[in-house]
C-alpha cells in the first residue's frame, strides 16, 4: 500500500478498485472506422474519452440476464487542451486527433467552447462509427465559430463586453 492509498478510506479504495477497469468491444476495435485512424494519438485520445465516461446499468425487467450499459454524462464530457498537455499530447496533435475522431464517427462536439471566460468544449461519444464506409454514414466536421472574438463590437465574452451606459449631456 503506497502513501496515497493509505490516505483513502476503505470505501474510496473499494471504488478505485471497482472502477479501475474499462471494456472496449471487439466489434469497435476491428471496425473499419477504428482501423482507418491514421495516428496513435487519435486512439490514445479516444481511450481517454472512454475513461471519462460514467457508465450505468440500464434497468431491464427483473430477473433478466441482459446487461446493457449507457453513458450517463454523454454530451458533457470535458477534455481541454491543458489536460491533453498533462497526458503529453501537444495542442497541434490534440487538434488533429479530435478532427480525426470526428471524421470517423467516434465523438461529436455538443458545445463549442471559445477558450474565453472558462467556456469549455463539451464532447459526446457517438455510435456513428458503426455505419462508417456506408451510405448511411453522416460525415461531421468541427463547427466553425460564428461569433466574433477579440475587441470588437458584439463580443459577449470578457469584462469589457457590457454595453456602455448612455449619458445625456446638457
Amino acid at each position: 500500500m503506497d502513501r496515497e492509498d493509505s490516505l483513502r478510506t476503505r470505501e474510496q479504495r473499494y471504488k478505485a478498485r471497482r472502477w479501475d477497469r474499462m471494456f472496449v468491444s471487439r466489434k469497435l476495435i476491428t471496425s473499419e472506422a477504428f482501423l482507418s485512424l491514421a495516428t496513435a494519438t487519435a486512439c490514445q485520445v479516444y481511450f481517454i474519452f472512454l475513461s471519462k465516461c460514467r457508465w450505468e446499468k440500464v434497468q431491464t425487467r427483473p430477473g433478466s440476464r441482459d446487461k446493457s450499459w449507457t453513458i450517463m454524462n454523454n454530451g458533457s464530457i470535458e477534455f481541454c487542451y491543458t489536460e491533453a498537455e498533462r497526458y503529453g499530447i501537444s495542442s497541434k496533435r490534440f487538434t488533429k486527433a479530435i478532427d480525426e475522431l470526428l471524421r470517423a464517427g467516434f465523438i461529436d462536439i455538443e458545445h463549442t467552447g471559445y477558450g474565453l471566460s472558462k467556456d469549455k468544449t463539451l464532447y459526446g461519444i457517438s455510435d456513428r462509427w458503426g455505419a462508417y464506409g456506408t451510405e448511411q454514414f453522416e460525415v461531421r466536421e468541427r463547427p466553425r465559430r460564428t461569433q466574433r472574438i477579440g475587441f470588437q463590437r458584439g463580443n459577449r465574452h470578457g469584462r469589457n463586453s457590457r454595453p456602455k451606459k448612455k449619458t445625456t449631456s446638457l
